[in-house]
């Protein structure tokens, strides 16, 4: 395509979560390494964090663009700098968020309307930020929404909307079927649903509200997969809801898994070389995401399991400094913070290259909380999973990754673990929460995630299939190639 004919792709990252900016930043890259100018707009720390993405993702002569635009933060009741959900000082906070979201909607509007230097061809928003879609209106342009959910889980969703089987049942624990993808069965219970279903006491009810109307408007959906993977959920989600459905995924794989140490804060870099020291495949790596929080009683019932264990174990642990005293002590004794080589339990506190943990030969199982992102970074890494999910759509999530592909094994969980979205107006305290997952039912699924047996060799098996497939998807002729050719093409 000549210079003056390639459509420029805007993308606007839901804020809220490093785990949306990133993959929309990857996206961006593999956008920008098929010839199409790409602007990513996001707030000021958000953008800091896109712009490392692009300098090292981001192919020679490639047109990426970061632009950072003023967050209101203060103006919103909130702490300067506070851009993120997992920077709250509480929930009580969450719909002040929201109101400065909106806010930060507006400058924007305002910076591609009038001071962008390059007119948008197509604005990919992420979820949440449904003033995009008057923006792409007024501009005349083209608009797809990226989620940051699967394609089985946003059809799974299109199921509850339409058919509403959660309506029926009598107590929330109680299961029924979604049969979104047959011949596999995928039972939830209403505690289990995603966001999009909880009552309007919640935060995430309220907030989400609108959220259906800007999905209903979108010309697109963009999910970070692969077609090969979801057993054609992309194919049953476009003919559910008429529209095109572009697996491009996945995205991580727009940069190599291995970061040179220099570019790593000294907490990954010590995580790398503590790696290093260990034999291959011996590692559990245990981490629920970037605003993934554990109750206490229930931390410490995983931190039992895993310093018991026979395997040594890297474990990210978010928020431990607002945990209690007894809690930081335990840590501090049964874990080691200092990345000594002979080690059992590595503990990290901070940021986690989890990509490059995951490729490392050293790790052999991955207990995860099954957020789309985490999910889809053990699948480039051909990792076998154990699944503990929190919240949103990562149960529907789980009932993919142990009942549709079978490389990952279920510890258990059968309820949502609270956080500022889930939380209600009641006043939950996270500090109440009853344990729910005993240390004998964590070491049982430790067992099963890292059995050599022939169970166990079967999940790898399958986990190095997909891995193959993930990896063939986006070279030249791969599913997710011609998906993002075929975008680019249709804006010409």
């Amino acid at each position: 395509m000549e210079g003056s004919t390639k459509p420029h792709f805007v993308l606007v990252p839901w804020t809220g979560t490093i785990s949306h900016v990133i993959p929309m930043t990857d996206l961006g890259c593999l956008l920008a390494s098929h010839g199409a100018p790409v602007t990513i707009v996001t707030t000021p720390l958000n953008a800091a964090i896109a712009q490392r993405r692009v300098d090292r993702a981001a192919p020679h002569g490639a047109e990426v663009t970061v632009t950072a635009i003023s967050f209101p933060a203060t103006d919103a009741g909130l702490p300067e700098g506070c851009e993120r959900l997992d920077l709250l000082r509480s929930q009580a906070e969450v719909p002040c968020f929201f109101k400065a979201n909106m806010r930060f909607g507006e400058a924007v509007a305002q910076y591609l309307r009038s001071e962008t230097p390059r007119r948008p061809s197509c604005i990919i928003s992420g979820m949440c930020q449904t003033w995009t879609l008057g923006l792409a209106r007024d501009l005349g342009v083209p608009f797809y929404v990226y989620h940051g959910f699967g394609a089985f889980a946003l059809l799974c969703i299109e199921y509850l909307y339409k058919h509403r089987p959660h309506e029926a049942v009598t107590s929330a624990d109680e299961l029924f079927d979604v049969p979104a993808l047959p011949p596999f069965q995928c039972r939830l219970s209403s505690r289990q649903l995603p966001p999009h279903f909880m009552p309007s006491t919640s935060v995430a009810g309220r907030a989400l509200q609108g959220m259906r109307e800007f999905d209903m408007a979108a010309d697109g959906i963009v999910v970070n997969s692969f077609e090969e993977l979801e057993h054609g959920s992309t194919a049953l989600l476009s003919t559910a809801t008429g529209k095109t459905v572009l697996a491009v995924g996945p995205v991580s794989l727009c940069r190599s898994p291995s970061l040179h140490p220099q570019s790593m804060p000294d907490d990954a870099r010590r995580c790398m070389a503590w790696l290093d020291a260990k034999e291959s495949k011996s590692v559990v790596y245990v981490s629920f995401g970037s605003i993934g929080r554990m109750p206490p009683a229930q931390l410490m019932q995983l931190g039992t399991a895993l310093v018991s264990c026979p395997w040594p174990v890297l474990w990210v642990v978010k928020g431990a400094d607002s945990m209690p005293d007894d809690v930081k002590k335990w840590l501090r004794k049964n874990t080691d913070a200092e990345g000594i080589a002979s080690s059992k339990c590595l503990l990290m506190c901070g940021w986690a290259p989890q990509v490059a943990i995951l490729a490392h030969p050293a790790v052999g199982g991955f207990m995860t909380h099954c957020g789309w992102g985490s999910t889809l970074e053990a699948i480039v890494a051909g990792m076998p999973m154990a699944t503990w999910p929190f919240f949103a759509e990562q149960f529907i999530n789980e009932r993919l990754i142990v009942d549709v592909l079978g490389v990952g094994v279920s510890v258990g969980v059968t309820k949502p673990t609270q956080n500022v979205l889930t939380a209600s107006n009641a006043g939950d305290s996270e500090s109440e929460a009853e344990v729910e997952v005993g240390m004998e039912q964590v070491k049982k699924a430790l067992g099963m995630l890292m059995d050599q047996g022939a169970e166990g060799m079967e999940r790898r098996k399958k986990a190095q299939g997909l891995k193959l497939k993930a990896a063939g998807a986006l070279k030249n002729g791969g599913s997710s190639y011609i998906n993002l050719e075929n975008l680019i093409q249709s804006l010409v």
